[in-house]
């Protein structure tokens, strides 16, 4: 997951403290009607722990994303940009040490990628407040739950397909599945009916087109779930010791195989040299938090806002290589 900044956990420790301070002020006008009650620490530690849980389980790739490369960014940027340079300059090898290499300047184009906000309110009326305040509850953090899902599974939906909808200055979001500069190709089979061999012609497909655009890294691929599970639980070949994903995992240029339920089966998603960032990064201006709307009055509903500020940032070199493999079955 996406860790916070010292800034932006500043910004909503104090966006809830503040609303606690309007609260008890609210209160202390003798409010005969209304609720006018603050969020006390405990269920912000429980709709903090739950929005934890809902995205360790809903952002398999994101967050293997983010633990590889994550960059901070501010809340007033749009747009980031990333340098594509191009290649410049000559070796110049001589006894006498007089150089008379090429000293050309080299070309720098800017590829920029808007970081849009994702949001999602939850909304209670007063009096439902005051229910849950006189059972000793407080908060319904399953509702809230609701809409923290609904923002985790569209940053996850952002890393695999982009947004298309959000362009800025020409700049739009691109998803592995559909970034430009991806290799792609097909392997033909249907996974969750593929033999071993077949799985290893396919996986081996990925990992050549990796090598052959110029990504040498050890290659980390993302499945389907449920052609993951297929390949964990049929054999490599009948009579075979190992299952499929065993015998996958013994690819000395594999360095992981991580399933994710919203790939579409059949795809094959490969990112060679993950840790080394040379894919990209994403974008974070704010991790997906949980705040609550300013109330005015007593009988004004309660609102807590989800959001999200962030996006991927694909990257390709100057001549359009990158070190990432989308693969499918036609």
């Amino acid at each position: 997951m996406l860790k916070f900044t010292p800034e932006q956990e500043l910004a909503v420790n104090q966006a809830r403290a503040s609303f606690n301070a309007s609260q008890t002020a609210l209160a202390a006008q003798s409010v005969l009607v209304g609720n006018a009650a603050p969020i006390p620490l405990d269920a912000w530690r429980r709709v903090d722990a739950r929005a934890s849980r809902i995205q360790r389980d809903v952002l398999s790739v994101f967050n293997r994303l983010a633990a590889a490369n994550t960059t901070p960014v501010n809340m007033g940027d749009l747009v980031n940009y990333f340098p594509k340079i191009s290649d410049s300059g000559e070796v110049h090898v001589s006894m006498d040490g007089r150089s008379e290499g090429r000293q050309d300047q080299a070309l720098v184009q800017y590829s920029g990628t808007p970081i849009p906000v994702i949001d999602s309110y939850a909304r209670f009326g007063w009096r439902q407040m005051e229910v849950m305040r006189k059972g000793a509850t407080m908060l319904d953090t399953e509702t809230i739950a609701n809409h923290q899902r609904k923002v985790a599974e569209k940053m996850e939906d952002m890393v695999l397909n982009g947004l298309s909808s959000v362009v800025v200055g020409g700049s739009t979001i691109y998803g592995l599945r559909n970034f430009p500069d991806r290799t792609t190709g097909t392997h033909g089979f249907t996974l969750t009916a593929a033999t071993g061999a077949q799985w290893l012609t396919a996986v081996s497909a990925v990992i050549n087109g990796l090598v052959g655009d110029n990504a040498f890294g050890r290659v980390t691929v993302f499945l389907n779930f449920s052609d993951w599970t297929y390949a964990s639980l049929n054999e490599f070949a009948a009579g075979y010791s190992k299952t499929i994903l065993q015998r996958l995992r013994e690819i000395e240029q594999i360095a992981d195989i991580v399933p994710a339920s919203k790939i579409p089966t059949g795809n094959i998603i490969g990112v060679a040299g993950l840790e080394t960032g040379d894919w990209g990064s994403i974008l974070s201006a704010m991790p997906m938090v949980t705040r609550p709307k300013a109330r005015m009055n007593p009988e004004d509903d309660y609102v807590f806002g989800v959001m999200a500020v962030v996006a991927p940032q694909f990257r390709s070199d100057f001549d359009a290589h990158s070190t990432i493999a989308h693969w499918t079955t036609a």
